[in-house]
Protein backbone atom coordinates (compact mmCIF):
# COMPACT_ATOMS: atom_id res chain seq x y z
CA UNK A 1 0.00 0.00 0.00
CA UNK A 2 1.32 3.22 -1.18
CA UNK A 3 2.33 5.46 2.31
CA UNK A 4 -0.34 8.24 1.31
CA UNK A 5 -2.98 5.62 0.39
CA UNK A 6 -2.07 4.01 4.04
CA UNK A 7 -2.06 7.33 5.93
CA UNK A 8 -5.45 8.23 4.34
CA UNK A 9 -6.95 4.62 5.64
CA UNK A 10 -5.43 4.98 9.21
CA UNK A 11 -6.68 8.43 9.33
CA UNK A 12 -10.28 7.37 7.91
CA UNK A 13 -10.11 4.80 10.78
CA UNK A 14 -9.76 6.53 13.69
CA UNK A 15 -12.70 8.68 12.88
CA UNK A 16 -15.11 5.91 12.40
CA UNK A 17 -13.64 4.51 15.77
CA UNK A 18 -14.35 7.90 18.03
CA UNK A 19 -17.25 8.73 15.71
CA UNK A 20 -18.51 4.91 17.88
CA UNK A 21 -17.15 6.00 21.03
CA UNK A 22 -19.14 9.24 20.90
CA UNK A 23 -22.16 7.65 19.96
CA UNK A 24 -22.14 5.36 23.61
CA UNK A 25 -21.78 8.49 24.98
CA UNK A 26 -24.34 10.98 23.36
CA UNK A 27 -26.60 13.57 24.74
CA UNK A 28 -29.45 11.76 25.96
CA UNK A 29 -31.83 14.26 23.95
CA UNK A 30 -30.22 12.91 20.89
CA UNK A 31 -30.66 9.74 18.88
CA UNK A 32 -26.93 7.64 18.53
CA UNK A 33 -26.62 7.47 15.08
CA UNK A 34 -23.67 5.56 13.50
CA UNK A 35 -23.50 3.14 10.16
CA UNK A 36 -26.61 4.29 9.16
CA UNK A 37 -28.33 3.23 12.66
CA UNK A 38 -29.98 5.39 15.27
CA UNK A 39 -30.71 4.11 18.71
CA UNK A 40 -33.38 5.86 20.87
CA UNK A 41 -32.14 6.89 23.85
CA UNK A 42 -29.04 6.32 23.57
CA UNK A 43 -29.40 6.49 27.59
CA UNK A 44 -31.81 5.31 29.78
CA UNK A 45 -32.72 5.39 33.39
CA UNK A 46 -34.73 2.86 35.28
CA UNK A 47 -35.71 2.42 38.83
CA UNK A 48 -37.36 -0.90 40.09
CA UNK A 49 -37.55 -2.65 43.08
CA UNK A 50 -35.36 -5.99 44.25
CA UNK A 51 -37.30 -8.74 42.45
CA UNK A 52 -39.78 -6.42 40.71
CA UNK A 53 -40.36 -5.93 36.75
CA UNK A 54 -39.39 -2.60 35.16
CA UNK A 55 -41.16 -2.52 31.32
CA UNK A 56 -39.31 0.42 29.09
CA UNK A 57 -39.57 0.86 25.16
CA UNK A 58 -36.09 1.73 23.37
CA UNK A 59 -36.32 1.96 19.20
CA UNK A 60 -33.97 1.91 16.75
CA UNK A 61 -34.68 3.43 13.89
CA UNK A 62 -32.65 2.70 10.10
CA UNK A 63 -30.95 6.13 9.09
CA UNK A 64 -29.68 4.92 5.34
CA UNK A 65 -31.59 4.08 2.15
CA UNK A 66 -30.97 0.13 2.00
CA UNK A 67 -32.43 -2.18 3.89
CA UNK A 68 -30.34 -3.83 7.62
CA UNK A 69 -30.88 -6.79 9.31
CA UNK A 70 -29.95 -5.87 13.29
CA UNK A 71 -28.82 -8.04 16.10
CA UNK A 72 -29.41 -6.85 19.37
CA UNK A 73 -27.15 -7.69 22.38
CA UNK A 74 -26.94 -6.79 25.89
CA UNK A 75 -22.92 -6.36 27.98
CA UNK A 76 -21.99 -5.59 30.89
CA UNK A 77 -19.92 -1.79 31.68
CA UNK A 78 -17.66 0.06 33.45
CA UNK A 79 -15.98 3.31 33.39
CA UNK A 80 -12.17 3.58 33.87
CA UNK A 81 -11.20 6.83 32.26
CA UNK A 82 -11.88 10.29 33.48
CA UNK A 83 -14.01 10.93 30.79
CA UNK A 84 -16.96 8.86 31.28
CA UNK A 85 -16.35 6.34 28.31
CA UNK A 86 -17.94 3.31 28.61
CA UNK A 87 -16.22 0.04 28.33
CA UNK A 88 -17.72 -3.19 28.03
CA UNK A 89 -16.63 -5.92 30.37
CA UNK A 90 -17.60 -9.79 30.48
CA UNK A 91 -20.78 -10.86 31.94
CA UNK A 92 -18.61 -13.69 34.47
CA UNK A 93 -16.87 -11.51 35.66
CA UNK A 94 -17.91 -12.40 39.39
CA UNK A 95 -16.55 -9.28 41.00
CA UNK A 96 -18.68 -6.77 39.23
CA UNK A 97 -20.87 -5.10 41.82
CA UNK A 98 -22.35 -3.08 39.20
CA UNK A 99 -23.56 -5.77 36.13
CA UNK A 100 -26.82 -5.92 35.50
CA UNK A 101 -27.08 -7.55 32.05
CA UNK A 102 -28.32 -10.56 33.55
CA UNK A 103 -31.34 -8.68 33.82
CA UNK A 104 -32.35 -7.42 30.91
CA UNK A 105 -34.41 -9.27 28.05
CA UNK A 106 -35.21 -7.21 24.87
CA UNK A 107 -37.78 -8.28 22.15
CA UNK A 108 -37.15 -8.78 19.33
CA UNK A 109 -34.15 -9.28 19.57
CA UNK A 110 -33.38 -10.01 15.67
CA UNK A 111 -34.92 -8.00 12.60
CA UNK A 112 -35.00 -6.39 9.64
CA UNK A 113 -35.55 -2.52 9.28
CA UNK A 114 -35.65 -1.00 5.75
CA UNK A 115 -34.72 2.30 4.82
CA UNK A 116 -35.54 5.25 6.98
CA UNK A 117 -37.85 2.45 9.06
CA UNK A 118 -37.90 2.79 12.94
CA UNK A 119 -38.68 -0.31 15.19
CA UNK A 120 -39.40 0.05 18.78
CA UNK A 121 -38.14 -3.11 21.01
CA UNK A 122 -39.69 -4.06 24.37
CA UNK A 123 -37.36 -3.56 27.21
CA UNK A 124 -37.47 -5.68 30.61
CA UNK A 125 -35.49 -5.37 33.49
CA UNK A 126 -36.39 -8.00 36.39
CA UNK A 127 -33.26 -7.95 38.99
CA UNK A 128 -33.27 -11.07 41.59
CA UNK A 129 -34.48 -10.68 45.24
CA UNK A 130 -30.83 -10.04 46.44
CA UNK A 131 -30.26 -6.99 44.26
CA UNK A 132 -28.33 -4.68 45.81
CA UNK A 133 -29.46 -0.81 46.54
CA UNK A 134 -27.25 1.62 44.44
CA UNK A 135 -26.92 1.64 40.75
CA UNK A 136 -26.28 -1.00 38.16
CA UNK A 137 -25.79 -1.00 34.34
CA UNK A 138 -25.81 -2.33 31.24
CA UNK A 139 -25.62 -1.57 27.63
CA UNK A 140 -28.13 -2.68 24.65
CA UNK A 141 -25.73 -3.20 21.45
CA UNK A 142 -27.58 -3.21 17.95
CA UNK A 143 -25.54 -4.33 15.37
CA UNK A 144 -25.92 -4.48 11.58
CA UNK A 145 -25.07 -7.71 9.97
CA UNK A 146 -23.57 -5.51 7.12
CA UNK A 147 -21.30 -3.29 9.25
CA UNK A 148 -18.45 -2.27 7.95
CA UNK A 149 -14.84 -4.46 9.73
CA UNK A 150 -12.03 -2.32 10.33
CA UNK A 151 -8.74 -3.27 11.82
CA UNK A 152 -6.94 -1.62 14.77
CA UNK A 153 -3.61 -1.14 15.87
CA UNK A 154 -2.72 -4.50 16.90
CA UNK A 155 -4.47 -5.89 13.49
CA UNK A 156 -7.59 -7.13 15.36
CA UNK A 157 -11.26 -6.56 14.03
CA UNK A 158 -12.94 -3.86 14.86
CA UNK A 159 -16.82 -3.53 14.33
CA UNK A 160 -19.11 -0.38 14.91
CA UNK A 161 -21.82 -1.08 17.02
CA UNK A 162 -24.51 1.50 18.16
CA UNK A 163 -26.69 1.15 20.92
CA UNK A 164 -28.26 2.17 24.67
CA UNK A 165 -26.35 2.46 28.15
CA UNK A 166 -29.34 1.75 31.12
CA UNK A 167 -28.78 2.72 34.18
CA UNK A 168 -30.45 0.61 36.91
CA UNK A 169 -31.27 1.92 40.55
CA UNK A 170 -32.59 -0.54 43.37
CA UNK A 171 -34.09 1.69 45.79
CA UNK A 172 -33.17 0.72 49.41
CA UNK A 173 -29.94 2.16 51.67
CA UNK A 174 -27.86 4.21 49.48
CA UNK A 175 -24.59 5.76 49.68
CA UNK A 176 -24.46 8.79 48.19
CA UNK A 177 -21.34 10.80 48.55
CA UNK A 178 -18.62 12.82 46.52
CA UNK A 179 -16.12 15.30 46.97
CA UNK A 180 -13.95 17.43 44.71
CA UNK A 181 -10.56 16.14 44.14
CA UNK A 182 -9.66 19.79 42.10
CA UNK A 183 -10.80 22.44 41.28
CA UNK A 184 -8.86 25.30 39.71
CA UNK A 185 -8.16 27.86 37.55
CA UNK A 186 -4.92 30.14 36.03
CA UNK A 187 -3.30 31.41 39.42
CA UNK A 188 -2.34 34.99 36.84
CA UNK A 189 -4.28 35.82 33.30
CA UNK A 190 -3.90 39.08 31.36
CA UNK A 191 -6.99 39.23 30.04
CA UNK A 192 -10.21 36.66 29.73
CA UNK A 193 -12.25 34.38 29.29
CA UNK A 194 -10.86 32.01 32.45
CA UNK A 195 -10.67 28.10 32.13
CA UNK A 196 -11.73 26.15 35.14
CA UNK A 197 -10.96 23.06 35.85
CA UNK A 198 -12.49 19.98 37.75
CA UNK A 199 -12.75 16.86 39.21
CA UNK A 200 -15.42 15.00 40.70
CA UNK A 201 -14.30 11.48 42.37
CA UNK A 202 -18.01 9.74 43.31
CA UNK A 203 -17.67 7.61 46.24
CA UNK A 204 -21.57 6.24 45.93
CA UNK A 205 -23.73 3.10 45.45
CA UNK A 206 -24.69 5.16 42.34
CA UNK A 207 -23.70 7.19 39.37
CA UNK A 208 -24.27 11.30 40.21
CA UNK A 209 -25.29 13.90 38.13
CA UNK A 210 -23.48 17.11 39.80
CA UNK A 211 -25.10 20.22 39.04
CA UNK A 212 -25.01 23.73 40.21
CA UNK A 213 -22.66 27.14 39.32
CA UNK A 214 -19.36 28.93 39.56
CA UNK A 215 -20.06 32.13 41.28
CA UNK A 216 -16.91 34.01 40.41
CA UNK A 217 -16.57 37.66 42.41
CA UNK A 218 -14.90 40.51 41.88
CA UNK A 219 -12.95 43.11 44.60
CA UNK A 220 -16.26 45.33 45.07
CA UNK A 221 -17.91 42.34 45.45
CA UNK A 222 -19.48 42.05 41.78
CA UNK A 223 -20.59 38.48 40.81
CA UNK A 224 -20.80 36.34 37.91
CA UNK A 225 -22.26 32.88 37.56
CA UNK A 226 -20.83 30.16 35.23
CA UNK A 227 -23.14 26.84 35.10
CA UNK A 228 -21.62 23.22 36.18
CA UNK A 229 -22.08 20.33 34.10
CA UNK A 230 -25.01 22.11 31.89
CA UNK A 231 -24.50 18.67 29.80
CA UNK A 232 -26.05 16.62 32.36
CA UNK A 233 -22.74 14.11 32.52
CA UNK A 234 -22.81 11.51 35.29
CA UNK A 235 -19.84 9.85 37.39
CA UNK A 236 -20.08 6.09 37.52
CA UNK A 237 -19.90 5.14 41.19
CA UNK A 238 -16.70 4.89 42.55
CA UNK A 239 -15.01 6.95 39.66
CA UNK A 240 -13.68 10.11 38.87
CA UNK A 241 -14.53 12.30 36.42
CA UNK A 242 -13.53 15.39 34.62
CA UNK A 243 -15.11 18.78 34.16
CA UNK A 244 -14.33 22.09 32.31
CA UNK A 245 -15.90 25.52 31.98
CA UNK A 246 -15.45 28.96 31.49
CA UNK A 247 -16.03 32.25 32.52
CA UNK A 248 -16.51 33.74 28.82
CA UNK A 249 -15.64 37.61 29.91
CA UNK A 250 -12.27 39.25 28.44
CA UNK A 251 -12.39 42.83 30.31
CA UNK A 252 -11.59 41.88 33.87
CA UNK A 253 -9.45 43.40 36.24
CA UNK A 254 -8.10 42.43 40.00
CA UNK A 255 -7.98 39.42 42.03
CA UNK A 256 -11.17 37.26 41.90
CA UNK A 257 -12.53 34.51 43.86
CA UNK A 258 -14.09 31.39 42.27
CA UNK A 259 -16.92 29.44 43.97
CA UNK A 260 -18.21 26.16 43.12
CA UNK A 261 -21.06 24.46 43.91
CA UNK A 262 -22.29 21.25 42.74
CA UNK A 263 -25.43 19.58 43.79
CA UNK A 264 -25.88 15.64 43.50
CA UNK A 265 -27.47 12.74 44.46
CA UNK A 266 -30.99 12.37 45.80
CA UNK A 267 -29.81 13.27 49.95
CA UNK A 268 -29.22 16.78 49.53
CA UNK A 269 -25.54 16.36 48.83
CA UNK A 270 -23.35 19.69 47.55
CA UNK A 271 -19.76 19.46 47.31
CA UNK A 272 -17.80 22.72 47.35
CA UNK A 273 -14.33 24.44 46.40
CA UNK A 274 -12.99 27.51 46.27
CA UNK A 275 -10.03 29.19 44.33
CA UNK A 276 -8.81 32.51 43.90
CA UNK A 277 -6.78 33.87 40.74
CA UNK A 278 -5.54 37.70 39.46
CA UNK A 279 -6.10 39.39 35.80
CA UNK A 280 -4.28 42.10 35.53
CA UNK A 281 -4.07 43.64 31.47
CA UNK A 282 -0.35 44.68 32.34
CA UNK A 283 0.58 45.20 28.44
CA UNK A 284 -2.60 47.43 27.83
CA UNK A 285 -1.90 49.32 31.45
CA UNK A 286 1.66 49.68 30.39
CA UNK A 287 0.40 51.00 26.56
CA UNK A 288 -1.81 53.05 28.28
CA UNK A 289 0.71 54.79 30.94
CA UNK A 290 3.02 55.52 27.98
CA UNK A 291 0.37 57.10 26.15
CA UNK A 292 -0.26 59.23 28.82
CA UNK A 293 3.71 60.58 29.54
CA UNK A 294 4.11 61.07 25.89
CA UNK A 295 0.65 63.29 26.20
CA UNK A 296 1.78 65.47 28.94
CA UNK A 297 5.26 65.75 27.41
CA UNK A 298 4.11 67.47 24.41
CA UNK A 299 1.73 69.56 26.76
CA UNK A 300 4.70 70.55 28.47
CA UNK A 301 6.89 71.57 25.57
CA UNK A 302 3.96 73.86 24.06
CA UNK A 303 2.81 74.90 27.17
CA UNK A 304 6.88 76.07 27.48
CA UNK A 305 6.82 76.87 24.29
CA UNK A 306 4.02 79.20 24.61
CA UNK A 307 4.96 80.76 27.58
CA UNK A 308 8.41 81.84 26.13
CA UNK A 309 6.88 83.28 23.23
CA UNK A 310 4.75 85.40 25.71
CA UNK A 311 7.54 86.39 27.44
CA UNK A 312 9.46 87.82 24.82
CA UNK A 313 6.04 89.71 23.36
CA UNK A 314 6.27 91.71 27.07
CA UNK A 315 10.26 92.38 26.34
CA UNK A 316 10.03 93.65 22.69
CA UNK A 317 7.12 95.89 23.77
CA UNK A 318 8.54 97.09 27.13
CA UNK A 319 11.68 98.07 24.58
CA UNK A 320 9.20 99.54 22.50
CA UNK A 321 7.94 101.62 25.45
CA UNK A 322 11.20 102.89 26.22
CA UNK A 323 12.06 103.69 22.65
CA UNK A 324 9.15 106.13 22.21
CA UNK A 325 9.64 107.19 25.40
CA UNK A 326 13.34 108.24 24.20
CA UNK A 327 12.21 109.88 21.03
CA UNK A 328 9.57 111.99 22.76
CA UNK A 329 12.39 112.86 25.53
CA UNK A 330 14.99 114.07 22.56
CA UNK A 331 12.25 115.81 20.76
CA UNK A 332 11.01 117.93 23.46
CA UNK A 333 14.68 119.47 24.01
Amino acid sequence: MKPATQKTFQTSTLLLLLATSYSLLASPIQAQSIDGLSAIPPRLEITVSADGTNTQTIKVRNESSKEKSVAVSISDFIVNDNLGTPTIINASEEDNRWAASNWIQVSPSNFKLKGGETKSLSLIVTPPANALPGGHYAMVIHSPDDQVSLLDSTGASIQTKVGTLVYITIPGDITQNAIIKNFSAPKFEEFGPIDFSTTIQNLSDIHIKPAGNITVTNMIGMKSYVQFNKDGNNIFPGKTRDFENQLNKKWLFGRYKAELNAAYGTAGGVATAVVFFWVIPWRFLILVASAIIVIAAVLYTIKKKTGGQKDTEEKVDELEKELEALKKKYKDR
